[in-house]
């Protein structure tokens, strides 16, 4: 199954409505393709926080595939504060962690995605925008 999105900063939620595949726009944004993020934000908040909070959906998941999504405060909150080692650590468990037998991703890509999500969400707080994700699953 083809999965693209990405995560990206928006100042609300009907701005975050208007991102999607092959629509072009200008908010900061981090690639998660050949992932489930809305599977991947409740990991990784279970490992940086030891909680897991729902996400909230922004535009619903349809027939079509598509879906927006509000990445949950405390995994943002544990985005900004955590150091280099614990952002490795939880991509050296989200790595090993198969919740699909095609959503292999290496650990380099995990420390890679996950540094970048952080980088984002500290980028937000000064623009005083939310951490949104999109994502096609056909």
């Amino acid at each position: 199954m083809v999965r693209v999105g990405e995560f990206f900063l928006a100042g609300d939620d009907e701005s975050a409505v208007r991102v999607g595949p092959r629509k072009s726009h200008d908010f900061a944004a981090v690639p998660c393709d050949g992932i489930y993020p809305d599977d991947a934000v409740r990991r990784w908040e279970n490992l940086l926080t030891g909680a897991e909070s729902p996400v909230r959906d922004v535009v619903p998941m349809a027939n079509d595939g598509f879906t927006v999504f509000a990445v949950p405060e405390p995994l943002v909150t544990a985005l900004v504060s955590a150091r280099a080692d614990q952002l490795r650590a939880a991509a050296a468990a989200w790595a090993e962690f198969d919740s699909e037998p095609d959503d292999k991703i290496s650990l380099d890509g995990a420390v890679h995605l996950l540094e970048g999500l952080s980088a984002l969400a500290r980028s937000r707080a000064a623009k005083r925008l939310s951490l949104y994700c999109w994502y096609f699953a056909p």
